[in-house]
């Protein structure tokens, strides 16, 4: 190429933009829309310029309209989302299933500082109300502490609930804005503080394929030029298939952006990313059968024009129902309910129609003008002498290569069955993401997946805040806590992650032995109390009748009466304080003697408890002996007044000494059985504490107005009491397969546990990554299902109608399986024998869709040309179909492929994953299926492999006679190659 011929050229170009005469110049191969092309090409070319450069100057660029109109990564009906959308509506979180975790991680145990740098956190966190709802902020309350901060005391966290429903556009900007406030508050010296957890992992994810998108589209041009370079040979020839590339995925990423900014359709990064690569390799396709049959028609010495037109006539109807096939398979997608294949099936269906109409229209333009300029003439092919003997091969031994090829597609296959797919988020994504690294900031402190448990969510028709309801949570959660794999759950009864010391039977059992043991004390010493009484009541009674003889002497006893009086009140009131302080120092224990649900039925205790109550009848001696001195104080005519007080004083004697026996011989008979029932407790609350701390849990309601309680009650229960939360810690990696049978064996253990008690009809959920990926599991498995019955389908039409031939549509559809299928193999082997990492759980539905449209292009264009060749003979026509596209489809192929493992630039290791899977089985269809197998089942079927149309006339290659298909054709042309 030299550049005085290149100005020419653009000159000759420029001076005659539109070719009039060539479009009115009908000829029978010809058509007119061909004629329009070639005579119209540079204004086609301009046009094509002007309306992509306006579409991205218009429109936003893809990246910012997805930032704004992304998707939820899960259908609002999963349960794992209506469980977290419960527990956000319930807990003050809006109804978003966006949590995260705020983990402050310390070089030393966190201090003051530490401690206010995550007060000073938290606290624009929740200024923030347009990103952030709610925050379980433990390690701020005291009682609370412990259970969010690590045991060397170098890590606490919180969990926050941030809005937008996870993956949505609202929930990465909410992450995003959380970590930008984390930013803007200055740390203590040695302290950081990250924003992790599941929610965290998938909103990363999609950052990290947002940022490699650019690199996925650098890295694929350049492997695509470097292709196309090495194939042609010449710069200039290899701009057809770029340029057109180039306007396609600018046309198609505007007309996507616009329709998704529009809310006509649904847009995802990950869509964004697979509709970039299908746009570079399928319009690269095109391009290469456009240029391929030119050359072809020029090495058989048609000159430029006629080679043009018969260039288009040659491949339009493949570029067509190439690009119908894989615009179908992709539009199968929409059938998902998971957004990453969702949101994928328009964006890319609208990028192949783009591509589609580029290639029709763009591409014979460009090549038009090439051509007439002198360039994209073929050079000299030494690959069809390759491919001659190649199709030999097969035309003579079809048998044997059939089964070569069967067999080295078995050996891929073989690897199927050992297909586990990852559900694991964080493997997905480079190790240094930020929530990759909050959670390797977790596991140096804190246990085993603390930033990834389930949550638990029960929700009731009545208030559960209460002894009863708070017995059956104990319950469903000992039954949780006890499956093999769960390390802790936290919950209202277990608010600190293990059982409340004092929240059991046997420890009330304890207690209450231990509050009858100092009742006992105290009635011990009360006995010599009442025996102190019992010593006063003599010294009063003696001090009575001494009075009493006073006052019968009358005047001349008056000295005495005044003497024996005062002597009188001061053993009444001797007898009174002593029976005040045996009713005061006795109370304690008369309250637990009242507290024992059995008292009233033994005797001693009741007689207790009714000689204590009646003290209080005979404590007004002191008041009766008052009134009798003051009686006789007054005046000598007063006593006979006197006299008749001391009947009064006798009785209330001899009522004390009533009251006195009878408690005295019920405490000396309810002393021993208190010290054996005080031992009984002790025994019980010892053994249950050995042998089963945790069993017969017992709140009862005075714990309920605890401190710890009153701090729990706002993070476990909701306002009304009808909703609680229990997080699930689990032992194993939270995104593993593990995890997820894990957590499909927490409900029914909840129900179970719960069946027959007040809970007994209560609802039971879970989220978290346990609930979220046996959804994914779930969803992928049915929409994998939806896609492939639709794509096999879709993709059968559309070859059947081109082919028009059952088996050979049949064929071709066959062969493509068993593509995918080896291609699934090697992605097996490589990923998970070899590097040790399970393919992504969205690699084996993506690839399919893929390998169906594209592999079945392959197989179309080289059945078409077979087709097309029929009039040579079977054998005969097999050998040119395989020349004449040997080296076109290998190319588009290899090219398609070299797209693909371009994706092992993206640092989003699923997008990587669907890359070298989709490249395998591009390769494997290229250079096995295309090349070996699907010959050797047309040669070995004969005639029928065109059924039913191999019974009638089929139009005769350009050319070529036009002999009649039927069971009676001439043999020579068969036995030339046998």
């Amino acid at each position: 190429m030299t550049i005085p011929k290149v100005f020419r050229g653009i000159a000759g170009e420029l001076r005659h933009p539109i070719r009039m005469s060539d479009v009115r110049t009908a000829a029978e191969d010809r058509p007119w829309w061909a004629r329009a092309l070639y005579g119209l090409s540079l204004p086609i070319v301009l046009g094509w310029l002007v309306v992509v450069g306006a579409l991205n100057i218009a429109v936003p660029q893809l990246e910012t309209v997805i930032d704004q109109h992304a998707k939820s990564f899960l259908p609002d009906e999963a349960s794992a989302v209506q469980a977290l959308v419960k527990m956000g509506d319930h807990f003050g979180g809006g109804g978003s299933n966006n949590f995260v975790y705020l983990l402050v991680e310390g070089q030393q145990p966190l201090d003051g500082p530490a401690r206010d740098y995550y007060d000073a956190v938290v606290h624009r966190l929740t200024a923030d109300e347009r990103h952030v709802s709610s925050i379980m902020n433990l390690w701020s309350d005291p009682d609370l502490a412990p259970a969010a901060q690590s045991a060397d005391g170098r890590a606490a966290y919180g969990l926050v609930n941030l809005t937008g429903n996870m993956g949505t556009a609202a929930a990465m900007e909410s992450t995003r804005v959380a970590r930008d406030i984390i930013a803007a508050v200055p740390a203590p010296e040695g302290v950081s503080a990250h924003i992790t957890g599941p929610s965290a992992v998938v909103n990363d994810e999609l950052v990290a394929i947002s940022d490699s998108i650019l690199r996925l589209i650098i890295l694929c041009s350049v492997l695509v030029t470097a292709v196309l370079l090495a194939v042609y040979r010449s710069p200039v020839t290899a701009l057809v298939p770029l340029i057109t590339v180039a306007a396609s995925l600018g046309g198609a990423r505007a007309l996507i952006a616009l329709f998704s900014q529009m809310e006509w359709i649904s847009v995802s990064i990950f869509a964004a990313a697979l509709s970039a690569v299908v746009v570079l390799g399928a319009g690269t396709n095109y391009g290469i059968f456009l240029v391929g049959r030119y050359q072809e028609g020029r090495r058989r010495g048609l000159d430029s024009e006629a080679a043009f037109y018969a260039a288009l006539s040659g491949v339009a109807h493949i570029i067509i129902a190439s690009a119908l096939t894989v615009a179908g398979a992709m539009a199968c997608l929409t059938l998902t309910r998971l957004s990453i294949f969702s949101t994928s099936g328009l964006p890319c269906t609208i990028a192949i129609i783009v591509t589609l109409c580029a290639a029709l229209t763009l591409g014979p333009a460009l090549l038009a003008i090439l051509i007439r300029m002198g360039y994209v003439e073929p050079r000299g092919d030494g690959s069809a002498r390759r491919w001659r003997r190649i199709a030999t091969a097969v035309v003579r031994w079809p048998g044997p290569v059939l089964t070569g090829a069967t067999a080295i597609l078995l050996v891929a296959i073989a690897f199927v069955p050992m297909y586990q797919p990852s559900y694991d988020e964080r493997r997905a994504q480079p190790t240094d993401s930020p929530a990759n690294m909050g959670f390797a900031a977790a596991d140096r402190h804190l246990p085993p997946n603390v930033m990834a448990p389930s949550v638990v969510i029960i929700e009731a028709d009545h208030d559960m805040r209460n002894p009863a309801d708070l017995i059956a949570l104990e319950r469903l959660t000992a039954a949780i806590a006890g499956l093999d794999g769960i390390d802790a759950v936290q919950g209202m009864t277990r608010p600190l992650k293990a059982p409340i010391a004092q929240g059991t039977l046997a420890s009330q059992a304890g207690y209450i032995g231990s509050r009858i043991e100092q009742s006992a004390a105290l009635l011990n010493a009360r006995l010599g109390d009442i025996e102190a009484v019992e010593s006063a009541l003599d010294g009063l009674d003696g001090s009575a009748r001494a009075l009493s003889s006073a006052l019968s002497r009358g005047q001349s006893g008056a000295v005495d009466v005044v003497s024996a009086m005062t002597v009188l009140k001061s053993e009444a009131v001797n007898l009174t304080s002593k029976l005040a302080i045996v009713q005061d120092a006795s109370q304690p224990a008369v309250d637990v003697l009242r507290g024992l649900p059995q008292c009233q039925s033994i005797e001693v205790c009741q007689g207790a408890l009714t000689g204590f109550s009646l003290i209080d009848d005979v404590r007004g001696l002191d008041e009766l002996s008052a009134k009798v001195e003051q009686g006789t104080a007054a005046a000598a005519a007063a006593l006979p007044d006197a006299a008749s007080q001391i009947p009064a004083i006798t009785t209330a004697i001899a009522r004390v000494r009533q009251v006195i026996q009878p408690l005295k011989s019920s405490l000396q008979a309810l002393i021993p059985q208190t010290t054996e029932i005080t031992a009984f407790l002790d025994e019980v609350s010892r053994s249950y504490a050995e042998g089963a701390p945790s069993t017969g849990f017992f709140l009862p309601a005075q714990a309920i107005d605890s401190p710890l309680f009153r701090s729990a009650v706002p993070y476990f229960f909701s306002s009304d009491g009808t909703v609680t939360r229990m997080v699930v810690t689990p032992e194993i990696e939270g995104f593993s397969r593990q995890a997820m049978d894990l957590s499909e064996r927490v409900i029914p253990a909840a129900l179970g546990a719960i069946k027959g008690t007040s809970l007994q009809g209560a609802t039971v959920s879970i989220g978290g990554p346990g609930g979220t990926l046996l959804n994914i599991e779930s969803f992928a498995h049915e929409d994998f299902i939806a896609i492939a019955v639709a794509a096999f389908a879709f993709v059968f039409c559309v070859v059947l109608v081109l082919l028009r031939s059952l088996v050979a549509a049949v064929v071709v559809i066959t062969t493509v399986g068993i593509s995918y299928l080896a291609a699934l193999g090697l992605g097996v082997f490589v990923w998970q024998t070899l590097v040790g990492n399970p393919l992504h759980w969205a690699v084996a539905p993506v690839a399919f869709s893929f390998l169906v449209a594209v592999g079945a292009d392959y197989n179309m264009l080289l059945v078409s040309r077979m087709k097309e060749e029929m009039a040579a003979g079977t054998s005969t026509g097999l050998i040119r179909a395989m020349v004449g596209t040997g080296s076109v489809v290998t190319t588009a192929g290899l090219t398609f492929g070299a797209t693909m493992f371009a994706m092992l630039g993206s640092s989003a290791t699923n997008i990587a994953q669907i890359g070298t899977t989709v490249a395998f089985g591009l390769v494997i269809d290229t250079l096995i299926v295309r090349s070996l197998m699907v010959p050797a089942i047309a040669r070995l079927c004969g005639r029928w492999f065109w059924w039913p149309t191999a019974f009638v006339r089929m139009p005769a290659h350009a050319g070529s006679a036009s002999p009649t298909l039927d069971p009676t054709r001439n043999a020579r042309e068969e036995r030339l190659h046998t």
